[in-house]
């Protein structure tokens, strides 16, 4: 590869990754559903295969529950998840984000996102993060780093049509998608909001899929979350309205295996090779 002028602030860098990885804690906070501890008993339950609808009217699954107890149930049904997919969109500091990726339990994560007007795709394989973006998102990268006008011009004709290649582990660089694209860790924010004030509202679908939906409004936020009344109780949408960050998330291909592989060499930067 033809030696740079100059190398870019790694802070440029990172902040690129942490764009990328607004995924998994953005767009409202919509990833968040109340519960309180979750009963281990019913973990067996949550790792079943989600039933197809026979298309006949079925009596109320959750006839009896308190909206607190389908939340815990909805819970505990996601986090025995091995896999799924999480399709956001909402605003960010102002920023219009959307973002559809998928990953699973050992790590591997394949998607894209888009901020504004600019685009990025992204997978992590191995713990390696690899993200590949168009002109403007690269342009918009370092500009936040404030390297210039020319150092925008540098970077992005050296990662045109590249894949960035971030290293597993160490540096916050590494850290940043390759955690947005943590199953576990993601799940885990579902334990977060509290279950005081969640009301059970009137019966949804999604997708075709009939839903029971629960709703909380707190400080001028009112997020409203769809549990799956059919197959396993999962975690398939939410809504937040009002607040700083409005967003919808959506979650599917519960169990189905993610397909991604790390890009030819000779389409690869190496991190290394562009910050400093």
């Amino acid at each position: 590869m033809t030696a740079m002028k100059r190398k870019f602030p790694k802070a440029a860098l990172v902040s690129a990754i942490t764009v990328a990885a607004l995924a998994g804690c953005s767009t409202g906070g919509g990833t968040k559903v109340a519960q309180g501890a979750v009963d281990k008993e019913a973990g067996a339950a949550a790792k079943q295969a989600v039933a197809p609808s026979s298309g006949a009217p079925s009596a109320d699954p959750f006839a009896g529950l308190g909206a607190e107890e389908i939340a815990r149930e909805s819970v505990t049904a996601t986090k025995g998840a091995k896999s799924l997919r999480l399709t956001a969109q909402g605003t960010d500091g102002g920023h219009r984000v959307k973002v559809d990726f998928s990953l699973d339990e050992r790590g591997t994560c394949a998607g894209g996102l888009r901020r504004d007007d600019s685009e990025a795709e992204f997978t992590v394989v191995d713990g390696v993060t690899y993200l590949k973006g168009d002109d403007e998102f690269w342009r918009s990268i370092s500009s936040a780093g404030s390297a210039g006008n020319g150092g925008n011009d540098e970077l992005v004709q050296l990662l045109r049509g590249k894949w960035l290649k971030i290293p597993a582990g160490g540096d916050a660089a590494g850290r940043a998608l390759g955690g947005a694209c943590d199953l576990d860790a993601m799940l885990d924010r579902l334990d977060t909001a509290e279950t005081k004030g969640v009301t059970r509202g009137a019966a949804a679908e999604v997708d075709g899929r009939k839903a029971v939906t629960l709703v909380k409004s707190e400080d001028g936020l009112t997020r409203t979350t769809f549990v799956a009344a059919e197959g396993a109780p999962y975690l398939l949408k939410s809504v937040s309205e009002g607040g700083r960050n409005p967003g919808t998330v959506l979650f599917g291909d519960f169990g189905v295996p993610v397909k991604a592989t790390a890009p030819p060499a000779a389409e690869v930067v190496d991190l290394g090779d562009v910050q400093r």
